[in-house]
């Protein structure tokens, strides 16, 4: 490898500022800038624009470009063609927030000559088109290293796109330690979102889509018996209105409270007594280890990747779509504070020993080095002079 630092061009294509993203700022942030320069290229959305700035202010360029959506945006296509063309001696590292996302961008790498194409998927969803499993497929048999964030998520790679299991690298999503609160932090954020400072207050952050099944934990939390704890939903999406409705209709308007979304998620955890996760599906969420490495108690559906961050002695997992046992489990810790306080304990000394995001840094430079190995062989064995960056 030169000298010079590989240029790394980390993309992804989120609306707001999610788990996905703050793996992208870990990795922007924590790269060994002696061997790369990381470029971070995010879409032109006001809810990024604090972030964008915020990395911009550690010395971490950004673009901001808007994801091609359909094969009829030309314009927008050709745009990503010469920005990738004049960037063809970099690193590209796609960040896959859903399934279909960034479909053409690999493509479009592919013709404008980029140096290696590194492709990281954050949720293991099935295809809902056969031209989406195609094009995928064909997306991912041009990547120099495809990543899955868990082996739930490097399973569904195998079994709906026909990738080889070995050629496929696991790097579990990591976390830095948790952020200590300022004197007095905890009692301003409660005040901020109308929870009494003495009251139990439950957490949970994610985006508002239907994934996250904020609507069953809804239901769950109009299950609980009086006196209810408060729940704060951290985070922003298309499902808010839709949300605030039921959570009207459910007669919680004076337990819930929908705070959006905060620039730094991991400011919020210490203002909580425990965190639930309902989604209907996962990768393997961020949101998840931040609360336990926070050493929070956490109830979680028992979805795909979750099982492979907590477990019993961990957390309490529940079945998913199911909120009677969603409320149940809430309970049951609320009204056992000696075991709420033990797996909170277990849980941050687990995600402390195996998911911290150092850890996570380290695995991906190694991946970057592979795939620039793989490029410089290939350029050998057809009597090419590798490219510098």
């Amino acid at each position: 490898m030169s000298a010079a630092p590989v240029p790394v061009l980390l993309v992804e294509s989120g609306r707001v500022r999610g788990g996905t993203e703050r793996v992208v700022d870990a990795l922007a942030r924590g790269l060994d800038r002696e061997h790369f320069q990381p470029w971070v290229v995010i879409e032109p959305r006001p809810a990024l624009d604090e972030w964008a700035d915020d990395l911009r202010r550690d010395g971490v360029p950004v673009v901001r470009r808007a994801e091609i959506t359909n094969r009829l945006q030309w314009g927008r296509a050709a745009g990503w063609f010469r920005f990738l063309r004049r960037r063809r001696r970099a690193l590209l590292h796609v960040h896959h927030v859903y399934s279909s996302a960034d479909r053409y961008l690999v493509p479009l790498a592919h013709l404008a000559g980029v140096r290696a194409v590194v492709i990281t998927e954050h949720i293991g969803a099935r295809p809902h088109s056969g031209g989406q499993r195609w094009l995928k497929r064909w997306e991912l048999s041009r990547a120099d290293v495809p990543v899955a964030v868990s082996r739930s998520v490097a399973g569904v790679l195998s079994e709906q796109y026909g990738l080889a299991p070995e050629l496929i690298e696991v790097v579990p999503n990591g976390v830095p330690a948790p952020r200590a609160l300022a004197p007095g932090e905890r009692a301003r954020l409660r005040a901020a979102w109308g929870v009494p400072e003495r009251a139990r207050l439950w957490l949970t952050v994610g985006r508002l889509e239907d994934q996250k099944g904020i609507d069953i934990l809804l239901d769950a939390w109009a299950a609980l018996p009086a006196p209810r704890p408060y729940l704060a939903v951290v985070g922003g999406g298309s499902r808010l209105a839709a949300l605030e409705a039921q959570a009207r209709a459910l007669d919680l308007s004076e337990r819930v409270r929908f705070v959006g979304v905060v620039p730094e998620a991991r400011a919020v955890y210490g203002a909580a007594d425990g965190f639930v996760l309902a989604s209907r599906f996962e990768g393997m969420p961020l949101a998840l280890l931040e609360s336990m490495a926070a050493a929070l108690p956490v109830v979680a559906t028992a979805v795909a990747g979750v099982g492979e961050v907590a477990d019993a002695e961990t957390a309490r997992l529940v079945p998913p779509l199911d909120a009677r046992a969603l409320a149940a489990a809430v309970a049951a810790l609320e009204g056992d504070p000696v075991l709420a306080r033990t797996l909170g304990e277990r849980a941050a000394a687990r995600v402390a020993e195996r998911f911290g995001d150092a850890r996570m840094v380290d695995a991906y430079e190694a991946i970057y080095r592979r795939a620039l190995r793989l490029i410089e062989s290939l350029h050998a064995d057809e009597g090419e002079e590798p490219e510098a960056p």
